[in-house]
């Protein structure tokens, strides 16, 4: 379907650099055979991170952003909060499910893709307020809704094991997805974690073998039709 260049990809991340760690690779191959790619980033802030003791403001993480999704070749991006970086569970729930409505109203995309969540609170209430956007409606053009993953689910308190599993193929663009992470610089953190380049590449490798390729994204199917 991405192949076909009429798709309208929306993708819903809870912060900068989820859209690379989940999507980098569809980002990319959308945006190459000219779909309609837009990326929306429901948090940054001004947050000091315990792995670097580095205060980050909402400013660097958006250029961090828009460099990321330049190397993927992607234009199209709009953060929504901008001092809500895990705090997005202090945001009322119908506020947030109400500007994913707008933005679906809006963009009218063929297919979405939101986080898997994990313990962390943000992908939690994210996750919440997108499935009630997603509620079905009438004459509804979204074909896909699938859940993308990132290495922190390694560390979940739920499993879902009755969805369908999607793979896209990322045997020659890997190194696209790892330079695209690089881009977001406040977040890298040393080889041995879970969020590190290394990484990056050796989770799409552990997913690429589980379909005979050397490297794969995985997704979580929610719910799918033919228009």
């Amino acid at each position: 379907m991405i192949t076909s260049g009429k798709e309208r990809i929306l993708i819903i991340a809870p912060h900068a650099d989820d859209e690379v760690l989940g999507c980098g690779g569809l980002i990319e191959k959308a945006c190459r055979y000219q779909n309609k790619v837009k990326v929306i980033v429901m948090a940054v802030g001004e947050v000091t991170h315990p792995h670097s003791q580095q205060t980050v403001t909402a400013a660097m993480r958006i250029k961090e952003l828009k460099n990321a999704l330049e190397v993927l070749g992607c234009h199209d991006f709009e953060v929504v909060y901008h001092d809500k970086d895990s705090l997005l569970d202090t945001v009322p729930k119908f506020e947030m499910t109400s500007k994913i409505d707008q933005i679906l109203n809006t963009f009218q995309p063929t297919m979405v893709f939101i986080p898997l969540p994990s313990y962390h609170q943000d992908h939690i209430v994210l996750f919440e307020a997108c499935f009630a956007a997603l509620r079905p409606k009438p004459s509804q053009l979204i074909k896909l809704i699938a859940m993308y993953e990132y290495p922190l689910i390694s560390w979940q308190f739920q499993k879902f094991w009755n969805t369908g599993e999607l793979y896209l193929d990322l045997s020659n663009t890997i190194q696209k997805k790892v330079d695209s992470f690089l881009k977001h610089t406040s977040q890298r953190r040393p080889p041995n974690h879970l969020i590190s380049p290394e990484s990056v590449k050796k989770w799409a490798e552990m997913r690429g073998m589980e379909i005979g390729l050397p490297y794969a994204e995985k997704y979580y199917i929610l719910r799918s039709h033919i228009l």
